[in-house]
């Protein structure tokens, strides 16, 4: 009796290793490690490039109701920044931004760097954590999420406001101002309070990509 229950047994766990080892490479698959490659990808529509943040959001543990987009492609004078609902999958908030002004940049074409103390805007996919600033306190400090920002945290970017966006947005392109952004995400005041309202209700960190 002893034997017919060990020979079940035996049966019963090599019947379960193939299941086991479907499993965990399945898991292989969709669980990907930080950092990530970086997704230089030109999607056709914010909606596509929305469904691939979705993804990597679910991946690492990220807010599944909003992300933040900013096109650098888009003139700084135009709203670039989108702040998408996943659930009603539309963009429910806009917000120009002004790009930092190191690497050659100018108002018109923004250069892009991860060097600490290049003064650049940075691209790619970062997590907009609740650390604020020193000197700016209503500010939120981001973390890269990609192998080559990694250095974004230590850098000091982070989404900020300046009065320097508000002034000058009307125009085509916002000059640069190296005491508005050194390569922080900057936006207007009004734009800030919505921001710092969404990021601080939601549990989990929001996801912002940069791209261009």
């Amino acid at each position: 009796m002893r034997k017919t229950k060990k020979r079940i047994i035996c049966l019963f766990l090599l019947a379960c290793i193939p299941c086991v080892i479907t499993l965990g490479m399945r898991l292989m698959k969709t669980k990907k490690q930080l950092p990530e490659l970086p997704d230089r990808t030109r999607y056709a529509t914010l909606t596509q490039r929305a469904d691939k943040a979705l993804d990597f959001a679910q991946r690492h543990n990220l807010n599944e109701r909003y992300a933040i987009f900013v096109d650098y492609s888009i003139p700084s004078g135009t709203p670039r920044l989108f702040v998408w609902d996943f659930k009603k999958q539309k963009v429910i908030h806009s917000a120009h931004v002004m790009h930092g002004s190191g690497g050659g940049s100018t108002a018109e074409k923004p250069r892009f760097s991860t060097r600490p103390g290049s003064n650049c805007s940075s691209l790619g996919r970062f997590a907009v954590t609740k650390h604020h600033g020193v000197k700016i306190q209503r500010s939120f400090r981001l973390n890269g999420m990609d192998i080559d920002n990694r250095s974004a945290f230590n850098r000091g970017l982070m989404i900020h406001s300046a009065r320097w966006v508000e002034r000058h947005k009307h125009k085509k392109y916002i000059p640069l101002n190296e005491n508005a952004s050194r390569g922080c995400v900057t936006v207007a005041p009004n734009d800030m309070t919505y921001i710092w309202n969404l990021v601080n209700n939601q549990d989990k960190d929001i996801l912002l990509w940069n791209y261009s």
